[in-house]
């Protein structure tokens, strides 16, 4: 079985690896703030579905398998570095000092841990006694309703941070008329 051919579950993470990379690439092509705002919105659904999928499903069942403790405890806390930079990104606005600076470092560690994972953790689990097809079905059904619920919550706070705008505008409004 050579890697990235044959094995679904590292084809399907490797994908999902080319679509970040791609969303970092244009977010440092971008120059309008509106549109790299999209962007970093976009990847960090995306990270946030991905990571919660390694840490939940893959890595423990990769871990079981393999005798790398060191390298998947890397992995760790190379998520945990990639968590605190996009918690701290949901809570700024694009105009904020080091936005974009604290996306590009984001960029910076997802490219090192892609490069470890696909060069390092992915060649040692493939020889790992996985049923790799179950293991990539169970993926795929965990991220699209991960998907639906991350997408379905950032919309609902879009929604309700537009009402609060609205409704802390009205008693301004009414008073300057």
């Amino acid at each position: 079985m050579g890697i990235f051919t044959s094995n679904p579950l590292f084809e399907m993470l490797k994908k999902d690896h080319a679509k970040v990379k791609e969303l970092f690439d244009q977010f440092e092509k971008a120059t309008d703030r509106r549109t790299r705002a999209r962007l970093v919105q976009e990847t960090l659904l995306e990270l946030d579905v991905h990571a919660t999928l390694e840490e939940r499903l893959i890595y423990p069942a990769i871990r079981e398998e393999i005798d790398a403790e060191d390298l998947m405890d890397e992995a760790l806390e190379e998520h945990h570095v990639a968590h605190t930079l996009m918690n701290e990104l949901k809570r700024m606005s694009p105009g904020d000092d080091r936005y974009d600076a604290k996306f590009t470092v984001l960029g910076e560690n997802i490219k090192h841990h892609v490069k470890e994972e696909e060069g390092s953790m992915f060649p040692e689990a493939e020889k790992a006694d996985l049923n790799w097809e179950e293991l990539a079905q169970q993926a795929m059904e965990r991220k699209e309703a991960l998907k639906a619920r991350k997408s379905g919550s950032r919309a609902k706070g879009k929604s309700a941070r537009a009402k609060a705008g609205r409704k802390s505008r009205a008693p301004q409004l009414r008073k300057a008329a």
